[in-house]
């Protein structure tokens, strides 16, 4: 969700594909979902759905999909494109979207790390998952529980950080920092 989120959005903020108003609305959207922690947007979306994995994963994919639009909308206002460069749909499809997508890649990976940690501590909020569950067997007393859980964290975590350098290393998508 967060990678379709980015995509979908950071030609809003690019001026290869909108005007300067269209431009400073879609720079204002993104900003303001970005810098709206994704606790917060987390527990609104609590408060709206009930207590699940939605509001989660929602608030996530928005908070992570519209930093990494912003950070593709910089990227492409640098690329130089030919006098005779498609517009619209066709530019975004054949033009922008194939020079930017292995920056892209790097990001999202990263951000998915990222996401991975997150989740934990938004088991405090009352949402379900592994924090929540840990949280809930220290309240409890139930430390062996509380320890199983954490661990089991801790090695998701590291399986994914481990699958993302695999992935990154693979796709030779080591070109994060040009972005």
């Amino acid at each position: 969700m967060t990678g379709i989120i980015a995509l979908l959005l950071f030609p809003l903020a690019s001026k290869l594909f909108v005007n300067t108003i269209g431009r400073s609305g879609g720079k204002l959207l993104l900003i303001v979902a970005r810098s709206t922690p994704e606790y917060l947007l987390a527990y609104i979306l609590l408060q709206l759905w009930g207590p699940s994995m939605l509001p989660a994963i929602a608030a996530l994919a928005l908070h992570n999909g519209a930093l990494i639009a912003h950070l593709l909308a910089k990227r492409s206002e640098h690329l130089p494109l030919r006098k005779d460069a498609a517009t619209g749909l066709a530019r975004y499809g054949y033009e922008v979207l194939p020079r930017i997508y292995n920056p892209f890649m790097a990001i999202l990976f990263y951000r998915w790390e990222v996401i991975m940690r997150e989740t934990a501590i938004l088991g405090i909020l009352g949402i379900h998952t592994l924090g929540f569950f840990a949280d809930s067997a220290i309240q409890e007393i139930r430390f062996d529980v509380a320890m199983l859980l954490i661990i089991s964290a801790a090695m998701l975590n590291i399986l994914a950080d481990h699958v993302a350098g695999m992935l990154r290393k693979k796709l030779k998508l080591q070109q994060m920092s040009s972005c």
